[in-house]
């Protein structure tokens, strides 16, 4: 009897259990599986990301690959890409300018570069942007890089080739709105005929220039980011206040202690970027190849005139009707940090347009050449803010 009852038992039982377990054991093999996926699908993810970013190398590190990529890379993509755009400025004075277009671009950046600069410190800014699909447009200022010098040797100076190069190197400018009169008629012909919007991007005196064209144009622009800006120039002894001291000196001479080009080194320069490999190639290595875009010192008029200028952009700011990114470098003895906040004090309390600070901690002056840790987060930062405003309408005039 007990043999029925066992054999009944299992012959009911067992292949309920046996079925229980087969279940359990499908469900656990279909968990493991969908994890396997998940695990896959996220390797497969990163993996991914990793190459969009190695492919794409804008706004990442490349600090240490910076040497053998420039020439086969960014020097090739510039002249594959770059396209001179000169143009007349104020009174007549030539203005050398380039343009990078792109086949699917409908937003453009315009750059506005720093004293003594030429387009070509920006090689590695240009190409960053242009990978992330801006159009972009760059001129150098009058008086510097290769845009026409406002003063000439005279007959006696032409003789002499140390005089020729004092000449040629000296920072002059007759009124510093002439700057911003250029940048008007460049943004006019070659930018806003190519783009549905336009972003500015400025960098010390360039900042300055920026500052004053914004507070008469903010309409050509949907935002700006300024790098450094000059609001305030460290002219130690000189107060900021006391601009009216400069204009005691001859107009058409350096200042104090200052003279023609010469190639310092990093060491000497150490003020400007904590990155060598960037001071060496793009700094001085670019200036060093190409003397005719070399300047020295700045004149006591040119002097003058950025001191008031400076000034006006704090006083004037609150015209500015766009929002403003502005990036202060923590270690920056060029320009005084005070100005930049002051800046941004007033544009935000004429709420016509905001003004955020972010303040780049153990960053030197050169934040667009600076170390790959300050330097990514600045074009990340800024390329955010840019997307952020793809969906704004530009204002009209």
């Amino acid at each position: 009897m007990a043999d029925i009852l066992v054999e009944g038992f299992c012959a009911f039982y067992a292949p309920r259990i046996l079925e229980r377990n087969m279940r359990t054991f499908r469900q656990k093999s279909f968990l493991i599986k969908l994890f396997l996926g998940m695990r896959a699908l996220a390797l497969i993810s990163f993996a991914i990301a990793v190459l969009a970013v190695l492919a794409n190398g804008s706004a990442q590190a490349r600090e240490n690959e910076l040497a053998n990529i420039y020439e086969s890379k960014i020097v090739e993509f510039w002249n594959k890409h770059g396209q001179r755009r000169d143009f007349a400025g104020r009174h007549g004075v030539r203005i050398a300018a380039m343009a990078f277009s792109h086949s699917v671009g409908k937003n453009g950046i315009v750059i506005s570069s720093g004293y003594g600069e030429s387009f070509f410190k920006y090689r590695e800014v240009v190409y960053d942007l242009w990978k992330e699909g801006y159009q972009v447009y760059i001129l150098d200022h009058r008086g510097q890089g290769f845009s026409e010098r406002l003063i000439r040797p005279n007959k006696a100076q032409k003789l002499d080739p140390q005089a020729v190069k004092r000449v040629h190197d000296l920072g002059y400018v007759e009124n510093f709105d002439h700057f911003v009169d250029d940048l008007k008629t460049f943004v006019e012909k070659e930018a806003k005929p190519a783009n549905e919007r336009l972003f500015l991007l400025a960098h010390s005196m360039g900042g300055a220039i920026a500052s004053l064209y914004l507070e008469k144009f903010s309409a050509d622009f949907a935002a700006a980011a300024l790098s450094s800006p000059m609001h305030q120039p460290n002219l130690s002894p000189i107060p900021n206040k006391a601009c009216w001291l400069l204009k005691l000196g001859p107009s058409k001479s350096y200042v104090w202690g200052r003279g023609p080009y010469a190639s310092r080194g990093f060491n000497a320069d150490r003020d400007l970027t904590s990155s060598r490999i960037r001071y060496d190639i793009l700094k001085r290595g670019e200036l060093d190849r190409h003397p005719q875009a070399q300047l020295g010192g700045p004149s006591f008029n040119w002097a003058y005139e950025g001191c008031m200028a400076a000034n006006r952009s704090i006083r004037d700011a609150s015209r500015i009707s766009v929002d403003v990114l502005l990036f202060q470098a923590g270690d920056d003895r060029v320009v005084k940090a005070y100005g930049q906040q002051k800046f941004c004090d007033t544009m935000n309390a004429a709420r016509s347009g905001s003004c955020s600070l972010r303040i780049m901690k153990g960053a030197r002056h050169e934040l667009l050449i600076e170390q790959d840790v300050h330097r990514r987060l600045v074009l990340e930062e800024m390329l955010s803010f840019f997307k952020r405003k793809h969906g704004v309408a530009q204002r009209t005039h």
